[in-house]
């Protein structure tokens, strides 16, 4: 029998306490390679794609960050020789932080340093180790204690940890984090926590589907039609011309109100007075935009795009040059940096893109930066001067010296990068009347510092150089650099572009691949795919077809996606060839009889669970509502509670865009009996599952939240489907030891269907002691839907039965 996690563990720890001679000779690096990795690695048992290291943040780079992709832990590593004065007494292992701070010089920087880290980031958990002594406490709280006023659990030796290794395992394994030990012991806030979860005890938990081989090649299939194929210059035109749809179209589908969805980025045009404006109005782009990019407005500071991951907003730029502005930009220069797909270091950004830009002047604008002509045309004025001055005599008496001095004198303009494109674009824009459009996109897929600087180098280029530049943002990175980046200095204008509609951006897609399929637009020999096209057209045929009878398959990418374009393309790459879904029967179905309507329960299997066995919250678009963090069957439903007064508070006529102050949500949670830990638990799940969106203000913390498309779908519809409770049962702590027993892994239709069914009547039970407002969310009423569910599937199941 293989040895398990925990005695793995303890050997390492073992070995490291065994070989330790007492020098202290390693500097910081040595200590993290011979013995900090092997602690967090070897002997507790973090996998290493489960850590960051050297994350920035602010300019400030924490050692190692772990979890993904809910961060978990800050560790700080010291050199081996900075040693920590630790409490020598036997057997304490719990302390207070300002006994151990106090007079302890080394420790006391380690601890400020560490927990600023996790306050800043909203990471739970600090550790700070020389490699030999550890400090573990709570770096981030919402109980009103500052983090280094609390309490810690210290280990000062390796032989202490391997002989108290199970405190060490508890509070800061890998398997044992979500538990939350440590808190447990040093926090007075904490709660006890559940028991595991289900998941817990899987083999190979989440593990990864298997597809067979026609599944396998239909998602590569899919990944070339539905998402590689715009990014193919030979179809970019083409792809624009039938595929764009314009942004600010407003969902049929959505189940939040149209206010909502009117005022998306309401929120980060506070205080802005009229200096966000919309991208686009009924007519298509609007004219205060296009003034923008064809120079009419005059501007010494960056334009801003503001957009929402995956809400097209490169679609959007692309269609603004090709279509909207195209008969202008006939003469017109446009230089494009999508920093999305095109690497570059941060050590030489600038460079980076001065280099993108004259690759661009010289193969898309034939302009070339070292051409002879070129060069002495832009310096004419130069070259004048170096006639009139000291060398001039050279032009007569020595023709080859003095065009040494002249190749000298353009070598050195040339050798200054900046400065000589700044020349060229003069030139261009002055001697040859053109416009010169910059665009920087994408920059909101990189961290907040890499955007800092690209703003700062478009803020040069839009200040000193004739030209329009334009940068991409999200409004979180908006707001935030706004308040205390480089946004607070400038006062932009700002564009805001809101997404299309999906429903329309999904049709046009499919129908783009369809027609690419049927045409054999594309070589797919080096794709290593064996299986024939027309396979993959047959099954994208299932689903515009599906999709045009089944209005409940559009509902379903439109609020999973949330507006999301990215999100929505996502769905259907996933379905394509997913591992839980009978690709071969839909198939023989679509050609022997010519048609196959996918149902909703299997398109949602397909998007809850991914390309995993079991359901995991961290690897689906579909977030659990029914975890806990504590022994409180009451807390199964504090996340239905915090959604359901979100959506209503959204549709009363007081709402401003939709949004609830954070402060009210939480005394309302409170008012119905739920802990700090617990809601602060919930907003945090609520935020990365995407179930609300937070609003940023002045402060530093989030104070508004409004739900979103996808919390709505979730509330609303999903937790009343079998498909739903049947993948979220493995992810949620039961309480009671007698539905515990019954609720376990199986396999078989029939058992899962009476696995939910036991899951509904252990809620059901938990609802008994659950908080009832008026109002508020019912279960009962959600319950009673679920057992329908759960039987019009057993009906389904034995209705087939008896057809075979």
């Amino acid at each position: 029998m293989s040895a398990s996690k925990y005695e793995i563990g303890f050997d390492v720890i073992s070995d490291l306490a065994a070989s330790d001679d007492g020098s202290r000779g390693r500097n910081e690096a040595t200590t993290r390679m011979h013995l900090i990795d092997r602690i967090v690695f070897d002997a507790l048992q973090w996998p290493k794609d489960q850590c960051t290291p050297e994350e920035s943040h602010g300019g400030l780079y924490a050692d190692y960050v772990l979890g993904l992709p809910k961060r978990q832990v800050i560790w700080e590593a010291k050199k081996e020789g900075v040693y920590f004065e630790l409490p020598v007494e036997a057997k304490t292992r719990e302390v207070s932080l300002p006994s151990l701070a106090r007079n302890n010089g080394n420790l006391d920087a380690a601890l400020k340093q560490v927990g600023g880290y996790c306050t800043s980031r909203g990471i739970p958990v600090a550790v700070a180790s020389n490699g030999h002594q550890l400090v573990a406490f709570i770096g981030s709280r919402i109980d009103g204690v500052p983090p280094t006023q609390g309490r810690a659990i210290i280990f000062r030796s390796l032989a202490e940890m391997r002989d108290d290794f199970q405190t060490l395992w508890n509070c800061l394994s890998y398997p044992a984090i979500e538990r939350r030990h440590l808190e447990s012991r040093v926090t007075k806030e904490a709660l006890a926590p559940p028991p595991e979860k289900l998941s817990s005890r899987l083999l190979r938990y989440p593990g990864v589907k298997r597809r067979n081989e026609l599944e396998h090649e239909l998602r590569t299939l899919g990944e070339i039609f539905l998402q590689d194929l715009v990014k193919d210059e030979d179809f970019k035109d083409e792809f624009i011309e039938k595929c764009y749809c314009s942004s600010g179209a407003l969902s049929q589908y959505a189940l939040i109100s149209k206010e909502i969805l009117k005022n998306r980025y309401a929120a980060s045009g506070q205080g802005m007075k009229k200096t966000v404006t919309s991208a686009s109005d009924k007519k298509g782009v609007s004219k205060d935009l296009l003034n923008a990019v064809l120079a009419k407005s005059v501007t010494k500071r960056p334009v801003i795009l503001l957009g929402d991951v995956g809400v097209g907003k490169t679609s959007f730029i692309k269609n603004l040059v090709s279509v909207e502005a195209s008969e202008e930009l006939k003469r017109g220069i446009v230089l494009y940096v999508d920093f999305g797909r095109e690497p570059a270091l941060r050590t030489d950004l600038q460079n980076y893109v001065l280099d993108s830009f004259e690759r661009q002047l010289r193969e898309d604008h034939q302009v070339n930066l070292a051409s002879d002509t070129f060069v002495r045309g832009i310096y004419h004025g130069d070259l004048l001067a170096l006639r009139d001055g000291i060398y001039g005599f050279l032009r007569e008496e020595d023709p080859v010296a003095y065009r040494l001095k002249e190749v000298e004198l353009l070598a050195a303009k040339i050798e200054n990068k900046s400065g000589h494109l700044k020349k060229a674009i003069e030139h261009l824009t002055s001697g040859e009347r053109r416009t010169v459009v910059i665009f920087l996109d994408n920059i909101d897929q990189r961290q907040d510092d890499f955007q800092e600087e690209v703003f700062l180098i478009a803020q040069s280029m839009a200040e000193t150089w004739p030209v329009t530049c334009f940068v991409t943002l999200r409004p979180s990175t908006y707001n935030k650099s706004r308040r205390q980046g480089s946004l607070s200095a400038y006062q932009n204008r700002v564009f805001t572009i809101s997404p299309p509609r999906i429903d329309l951006v999904v049709q046009k897609r499919l129908e783009f691949a369809l027609e690419q399929l049927r045409d054999g637009g594309l070589t797919l020999s080096g794709e290593g795919v064996s299986v024939e096209s027309h396979m993959l057209r047959e099954y994208i045929e299932v689903i515009v077809d599906s999709i045009d009878r089944n209005s409940s398959l559009a509902e379903c990418i439109d609020n999973v996606s949330a507006g999301n374009v990215r999100d929505a393309l996502d769905l259907l790459t996933i379905f394509v060839g997913s591992g839980h879904v009978d690709t071969g029967k839909i198939l023989e179905i679509k050609i022997r009889t010519g048609k196959y309507y996918i149902p909703l329960h299997e398109f949602l299997r397909a998007v809850i669970y991914g390309d995993n066995e079991h359901y995991s919250p961290d690897n689906s678009f579909v977030a659990n509502m029914f975890d806990v963090i504590s022994l409180n069957s009451s807390e199964h439903f504090l996340m239905p509670h915090m959604i359901d007064y979100c959506l209503r508070s959204s549709q009363s006529p007081k709402s401003e865009a939709g949004y609830v102050l954070q402060n009210d949500v939480f005394s309302y949670l409170q008012s119905l009996g739920y802990r700090d830990l617990q809601i602060s638990s919930a907003f945090a799940r609520a935020e990365r599952s995407k179930l609300c969106d937070f609003a940023m203000t002045d402060e530093e913390a989030p104070t508004r939240l409004r739900i979103t498309q996808r919390g709505a779908y979730i509330l609303r519809k999903l937790v009343t489907e079998f498909v739903y409770v049947d993948a979220v049962v493995v992810d949620t702590p039961i309480l009671d030891e007698g539905f515990r027993e019954i609720i376990t892994d199986v396999w078989y239709i029939e058992d899962r269907l009476d696995r939910a069914a036991h899951f509904v009547g252990y809620l059901d039970t938990s609802w008994e002691e659950a908080p009832r407002p008026e109002g508020g969310f019912d279960w009962p009423s959600v319950s009673s839907a679920l057992s329908r569910s759960i039987e019009e599937v057993r009906r389904r199941i034995d209705a087939r039965r008896r057809e075979d």
